[in-house]
C-alpha cells in the first residue's frame, strides 16, 4: 500500500514540476514589472473600473489565500475601494499563474481557461455589489494609514528575482505544496474509481458538498488542483472540483474574519455569497459542457504527453532541489541566525503572518527604517526581532508593519 501511495505522489510530482516552475518564473517577471504603487494606484476609485483593474491585477499574482490577506488591508489601508478591495481578495488567490499552469498539466486548458473566466466573473460581480450597497460615504477605511512603505526599485527587484521565487513565492506555498500532493496521491490510491459515481452520483449534491468543504477550508490554489484532479478522476464531477477550486482558495475562517474587521458583516456576506452562487453556477454550466461534449475532450485535453519525459524529470529535480533549500534554511540557517540575536534587540508581537510573503513584508517594513539592523521574522512564534540605533523610532517601525497589513500584538 506505501509503494502504491508514493508511485501516485511521484506521478502526480512529475506531471506538475515542470508546469509549477514555468509558473513560478511568469510570476517572478510580474513581480519585477509591477510595482506596489502601480497596483496601489488605480484601486481607489469607487467605480467599476476600479474593480476590473483589481480583479485584471489579482488573476496572474502568486499570491495564495494567506498571503493576500495582508495585501488586501494595506490596499484597504491605503484607499482602495471596498468594492476593488474585495475583488483583489476574490481573484488573487483563486488561480495565479502558477496554478494555472498546474491546472492545464493535470486538468487540461479548457478545464484552465474555465477557472480563470469564473474567477473574473466572480471577482467582478462581488466587487461590483459591494460598491452598489456601501456607497461613497461609507467607503472609508476604518483605519487609513498615512505611513507608506518604500517600495524596491525596479533594479533591485531584478537583482532579487531568484531569491523571491525561491523564498518568498516558493515558500509561501511549499507545506500546502506538499499536503496538497500527498492527499492527491493517497485518494488516487486508496479510492475506488467508482466511488463518487456509487456514492455521490447527484451532480449538484456534489457540488454543495464541495461547497460546504471548500469554504472554511485552508488551502492554496496548487495545493487544491492536484487535489481536485484525484477527485475527478474518481468520479466526481468536474463541476464540483471546479466549486472547490474556486471556494477553496477563495475564503477561510481567516479571510472572512478580516473582511469583516476591515469591510463590516454585511460586505462579508456579500463576499461569500457571491462566491458560492457564482461557483456552483459555473459548476453547473461546466457539467453541462462535459455532457455534451464529451469527459475526455474537456479534461484529457492537458500536458501530460506534450513534453518528453527527460524534461520532466528535469522539472521535478529542480523542484526538489528547491525543496531541500527551503527547508534548510527554515529549519536550519533560520534558527542559527535568530540564536545570534543581540540581548538589546527589540521583539515586535507580529498578528497576521501565515507564510514566507508574509515575513518578507514585515521584514521589508522594518528594514524602510534605516537605523534598523539583524532584523529575523519567526513565523512560528509570530514576532519580529531586530535592533535599532535610536530607540524613539520603534513607533515608526509598528506603523509601516500596520501599513503592510498586519497588527502588532
Amino acid at each position: 500500500m506505501i509503494s502504491r501511495l508514493l508511485k501516485e505522489i511521484f506521478f502526480l510530482f512529475n506531471e506538475v514540476a515542470i508546469f509549477l516552475l514555468l509558473g513560478f518564473i511568469i510570476a517572478g517577471v510580474l513581480h519585477v514589472i509591477f510595482s506596489d504603487s502601480i497596483i496601489k494606484k488605480h484601486f481607489g476609485k469607487n467605480s467599476l473600473g476600479a474593480v476590473i483593474k483589481s480583479t485584471i491585477f489579482g488573476i496572474p499574482l502568486p499570491l495564495c489565500s494567506c498571503a493576500v490577506i495582508p495585501v488586501a488591508a494595506s490596499l484597504r489601508n491605503s484607499g482602495a475601494s471596498k468594492g476593488a478591495s474585495i475583488s483583489f481578495l476574490i481573484s488573487t488567490p483563486q488561480v495565479g499563474a502558477d496554478s494555472f499552469f498546474i491546472t492545464y498539466s493535470l486538468l487540461g486548458y479548457i478545464f484552465a481557461f474555465f477557472r480563470i473566466i469564473a474567477s473574473v466573473i466572480t471577482a467582478i460581480a462581488a466587487g461590483i455589489t459591494v460598491n452598489l450597497y456601501s456607497g461613497k460615504k461609507n467607503d472609508e477605511p476604518a483605519i487609513k494609514s498615512c505611513v507608506n512603505i518604500p517600495e524596491e526599485l525596479f533594479l533591485i527587484r531584478l537583482k532579487n528575482f531568484f531569491g523571491y521565487i525561491q523564498f518568498e513565492l516558493f515558500g509561501s506555498i511549499s507545506d500546502a505544496f506538499i499536503i496538497g500532493i500527498i492527499i492527491a496521491g493517497a485518494i488516487s490510491a486508496f479510492i475506488p474509481d467508482t466511488f463518487f459515481t456509487a456514492y455521490l452520483n447527484s451532480p449538484f449534491l456534489s457540488m454543495i458538498i464541495m461547497l460546504g468543504v471548500g469554504i472554511p477550508l485552508y488551502v492554496c490554489a496548487s495545493a487544491s488542483t492536484p487535489i481536485a484532479a484525484a477527485l475527478i478522476m474518481k468520479g466526481i464531477s468536474p463541476g464540483a472540483a471546479l466549486v472547490f477550486l474556486l471556494t477553496g482558495p477563495a475564503t477561510n475562517a481567516i479571510t472572512i474574519s478580516t473582511v469583516v474587521k476591515s469591510a463590516g458583516k454585511k460586505t462579508a456576506i456579500v463576499y461569500i455569497i457571491s462566491i458560492a452562487v457564482i461557483s456552483v453556477a459555473f459548476g453547473y454550466l461546466l457539467n453541462i459542457i462535459t455532457l455534451k461534449y464529451g469527459f475526455s475532450k474537456i479534461i484529457s485535453a492537458s500536458g501530460y504527453d506534450m513534453l518528453p519525459l527527460p524534461v520532466k524529470y528535469i522539472g521535478s529535480a529542480v523542484l526538489i532541489g528547491m525543496f531541500v533549500l527551503h527547508y534548510i534554511k527554515k529549519f536550519y540557517l533560520d534558527n542559527i541566525r535568530q540564536n545570534k540575536t543581540s540581548s538589546e534587540a527589540i521583539r515586535l508581537n507580529v498578528n497576521g503572518m501565515s507564510c514566507m510573503h508574509c515575513a518578507s513584508s514585515v521584514k521589508k517594513a522594518v528594514e524602510a527604517i534605516s537605523e534598523t539592523s539583524d532584523i529575523q521574522v519567526n513565523l512560528q512564534g509570530k514576532f519580529v526581532e531586530f535592533n535599532i540605533k535610536d530607540k524613539n523610532k520603534i513607533d515608526a517601525v509598528k506603523n509601516l508593519i500596520i501599513a503592510a497589513g498586519f497588527e502588532i500584538a
